[in-house]
């Protein structure tokens, strides 16, 4: 008897906006009000499933995994940074925040890689998919590198991690979800801790879109499972 996969519908964008508030509220205790977006959630509380935590590896899923480079010590600003004539926004005065842009952009090309690897994996509609978010996370690691620059005045670009082991393509799928809400409460702790304007709204925007993506790999699993 044939058996059919029936794939769950993807949450709309309000569903999608409303849990993202939900999981600010959690990630960001007491910083409630600090949310850059301020939703009603559109669904009843008694009908929505509770919001998605970090799932935890699976054993031995990450073993071998290796370590990610060692971030560098955040430069001295270069003396070509008007900063009498400016704002000051992305400037060196945000050179405290180098060791985490350095940080966020090595996640964002280790994960571009592991999309890579996953897309390669697959076939039709869900290769296509992951690739588009292999390129989101490479596009996404320059417009942090960009940001770094601005503020040091030297290009950070290392070589991405290897691509940690995947025995299991729909653990890995796992993993990836856990993944994306660990760097989207990672861009929410650097909106929080930042005055910069500029970079503040680069944390924020990126948070939203580790979401989003988020949500595009739960689909992913929801076609296998």
């Amino acid at each position: 008897m044939e058996h059919t996969t029936q794939t769950a519908p993807n949450p709309s964008e309000q569903e999608k906006q409303a849990i993202f508030a939900r999981v600010w509220k959690r990630v960001m205790a007491g910083q409630e009000a600090a949310c850059p977006l301020a939703w009603t959630d559109p669904v009843p509380q008694a009908e929505t499933a509770a919001d998605p935590a970090p799932a935890p590896a699976d054993p031995g899923e990450g073993a071998g995994q290796p370590a990610l480079p060692v971030a560098c010590p955040a430069p001295q600003p270069r003396g070509d940074f008007p900063q009498a004539e400016t704002a000051g926004v992305l400037g060196p005065g945000c050179l405290e925040c180098a060791p985490l842009l350095q940080s966020l952009i090595r996640r964002e090309l280790a994960d571009g890689r592991e999309y890579q690897t996953l897309a390669r994996r697959a076939s039709g509609a869900p290769a296509r998919v992951l690739a588009a978010l292999a390129g989101e996370k490479k596009r996404r690691a320059r417009k942090v590198s960009a940001a770094y620059f601005l503020i040091a005045g030297v290009r950070y670009w290392p070589e991405a991690a290897p691509c940690p082991p995947m025995p299991s393509y729909l653990g890995a799928l796992r993993r990836r979800f856990g993944q994306e809400q660990a760097a989207m409460a990672a861009y929410l702790a650097g909106a929080e801790a930042t005055e910069d304007p500029c970079l503040r709204q680069l944390f924020w925007d990126h948070a939203q879109e580790n979401w989003d993506q988020a949500c595009r790999v739960r689909a992913l699993v929801e076609q296998l499972c």
